[in-house]
């Protein structure tokens, strides 16, 4: 599924943009944006449980 592969390719970006943004020298500001990124991303995974088919969990 296209849906899928996307939402799977930008949490994977926002994997990497968080990881980078709180590892080289992050501010405040910065450290508050990631952790806004990373719960916008949790959130989103916990909504897709509810949908194992559409999107199924990583091994």
């Amino acid at each position: 599924m296209k849906l899928a592969e996307d939402i799977q390719e930008w949490l994977d970006f926002c994997d990497q943009l968080v990881y980078e943004i709180r590892d080289f020298k992050a501010t405040d500001y910065k450290k508050g944006v990631a952790d806004g990124i990373e719960m916008a991303m949790n959130m989103l995974k916990e909504y897709l449980k509810d949908y194992p088919d559409f999107f199924p969990p990583k091994k």
